[in-house]
C-alpha cells in the first residue's frame, strides 16, 4: 500500500507538471510543438538522471570525509555557476528560467543534496525526492520527506485541504494580480522605491508562500510530510524571527552548510556574513545580491546588538526597513539603477501616483489590500490564539475558508496579471 501511494504520488507531481508547463504555452506549428515536448521531456528526466549521478559520486565518496564534503559545497554552489556562466537567470523574483532545459531545477536538488550529505546520508530514495517535478517547480526543499500513511485519508484531507485553499487564493487572487505594479521598478525617487519594495514583497511572500502552500497540501494529502516552508513571517518582532518563518527549508541548508561550520571557528558575525553570501550566490551571481547579502548580514548583526540593549521597539522598526529595502535590492539586477534608487531623492511622485490611479486594474487594487490586510493580521495579531502557533490557523477554520472559496469565485473570473512561479524554473 506505501510503495503504491508513493508511485501515485510522484505519476500525479508528474501530471501537474505536464498540465500546468502545457498550460503556460499557446501551441502554434508543429516543429514549436515537438520543441514544447522535447523541452518537457528534457525537464522531466534530467533531474533523475542528474540525481542518480550525484549518488553515484556520494557512494565513491561517502568513506572520505573531505572529498565528500567538498563534494556538498560543489553541489550547492552548482547553481552559482551555472549563474555566473548566463546559463540561468537571478533569482530576482522575475521568471527566472534556464536556457538549458537539462538544468531544469538545478537549484532545489542540488541544495538537497548537499544538506543530506552534510546533516545524513544519501540513499537511493533521495533520487526520486530530490527529482520529484513538484518540488523542483518552486520548491520547498524536502530537508523533511516522512511517511504520514498511519493517518487515515479522511484525515490528511480535513488537515490538509484548508492549506491548499489558502495556498490558491494566496497565489491566483493576491499575487497574480500584484504583477501589475512591476512597472514600478523604473522609478528612483524614495517614495517610489518604497512603494515598490512594498508591493513587491507583498508579491514575493503571497506567490511563493502560496505556492509553498499547494505543494506542502498536496504532498500531505498523498501522505508525505515535507516541511510548511513558511510560518507566518510577517508575525515577526524583529529580523531575526522573519527569517525564521521565511523559506525556512532553504535556511536549514545554509544553517547546516554555513553558519554552524562557520561559527565553529569564528564569531557569530562572520558566520552570519557566510551564510547571507552563500544565500546570495544561490539567488545569482550580480553585484545587486551581493549588496544584498552584506545588507542582510548587517541588519541581522545590528538587530542583535538592538536586543541586547532592549531596544526591542527600535528593532521592530528596523524589521520593517530591512524587509523593505531588501527587497528592493533583491529585485534589482540592473546596478546604476539599484544605485540611484539607494540614494536619498525626496521628490514627489505626483506623476507616478497619477498613472496608479488611472491605470491599476481593480483586481489589482483589491489584491494588494488583501495583502496588506493579510500582512496587518499577522502583525498586530501575532499573540492571538489563532495565530501565536504561526501556522496559517485563522486561514484555516471553518468560516474563513468558506469566505476565501467565495472569494475566490467571485475574483478569479476578473483576475489579471502574470502567471509564474517567482522562485522556480531554475
Amino acid at each position: 500500500m506505501q510503495k503504491k501511494t508513493f508511485t501515485i504520488l510522484i505519476a500525479f507531481s508528474f501530471f501537474i507538471f505536464l498540465f500546468y508547463a502545457l498550460s503556460g504555452y499557446s501551441l502554434g506549428t508543429q516543429t514549436e510543438y515537438k520543441n514544447l515536448l522535447q523541452q518537457l521531456s528534457l525537464k522531466s528526466i534530467a533531474p533523475i538522471l542528474i540525481s542518480a549521478l550525484v549518488f553515484i559520486m556520494y557512494f565513491l565518496l561517502h568513506k572520505h570525509e573531505i572529498y565528500k564534503k567538498i563534494f556538498a559545497y560543489f553541489l550547492f554552489f552548482s547553481i552559482s555557476l551555472a549563474s555566473l556562466m548566463g546559463l540561468t537567470s537571478a533569482l530576482t523574483g522575475s521568471h527566472a528560467v534556464s536556457t538549458n532545459p537539462f538544468l531544469y531545477g538545478l537549484s532545489f536538488y542540488t541544495a538537497y543534496f548537499a544538506h543530506q550529505i552534510i546533516v545524513k546520508k544519501v540513499t537511493v530514495n533521495d533520487i526520486f525526492i530530490a527529482s520529484n517535478p513538484m518540488l523542483l517547480f518552486t520548491g520547498p526543499i524536502a530537508i523533511i520527506f516522512s511517511k504520514l500513511w498511519h493517518k487515515s485519508l479522511i484525515k490528511r484531507l480535513n488537515y490538509f485541504l484548508p492549506f491548499l485553499i489558502t495556498g490558491v487564493f494566496f497565489y491566483k487572487i493576491i499575487a497574480v494580480p500584484l504583477t501589475n505594479l512591476f512597472w514600478l521598478i523604473d522609478m528612483t525617487t524614495t517614495l517610489e522605491v518604497i512603494l515598490f519594495g512594498i508591493i513587491f514583497e507583498l508579491f514575493i511572500y503571497f506567490n511563493f508562500c502560496g505556492l509553498s502552500l499547494i505543494v506542502y497540501a498536496v504532498f500531505g494529502i498523498f501522505g508525505i510530510k515535507i516541511p510548511l516552508n513558511f510560518k507566518q513571517p510577517f508575525s515577526s518582532r524583529n529580523i531575526i524571527e522573519f527569517w525564521r518563518g521565511w523559506h525556512r527549508s532553504l535556511s536549514s541548508v545554509l544553517s547546516a552548510l554555513f553558519y554552524r561550520p562557520i561559527k565553529k571557528y569564528l564569531s557569530t558575525p562572520f558566520a552570519l556574513l557566510g551564510v547571507y553570501i552563500a544565500s546570495a550566490l544561490w539567488h545569482g551571481v550580480t553585484i545587486n545580491f551581493l549588496i544584498w547579502g552584506a545588507f542582510h548580514a548587517v541588519c541581522f548583526i545590528l538587530t542583535i546588538k538592538l536586543l541586547n540593549r532592549n531596544f526591542s521597539k527600535l528593532a521592530t522598526f528596523f524589521m520593517f526597513f530591512a524587509v523593505i529595502y531588501g527587497r528592493v535590492i533583491f529585485a534589482d539586477s540592473d546596478a546604476p539603477r539599484l544605485m540611484e534608487k539607494l540614494l536619498p531623492n525626496f521628490s514627489l511622485p505626483f506623476s507616478t501616483l497619477e498613472s496608479l490611479i488611472q491605470t491599476t486594474p481593480t483586481a489589482s487594487i483589491i489584491a494588494l489590500c488583501f495583502a496588506l490586510l493579510w500582512v496587518a493580521i499577522e502583525f498586530i495579531f501575532k499573540d492571538h490564539k489563532y495565530l501565536i502557533s504561526k501556522n496559517y490557523k485563522l486561514l484555516r477554520l471553518k468560516p474563513t475558508q468558506f469566505i476565501l472559496v467565495v472569494t475566490f469565485l467571485i475574483l478569479i473570473g476578473s483576475s489579471t496579471g502574470i502567471d509564474y512561479a517567482a522562485y522556480g524554473q531554475r
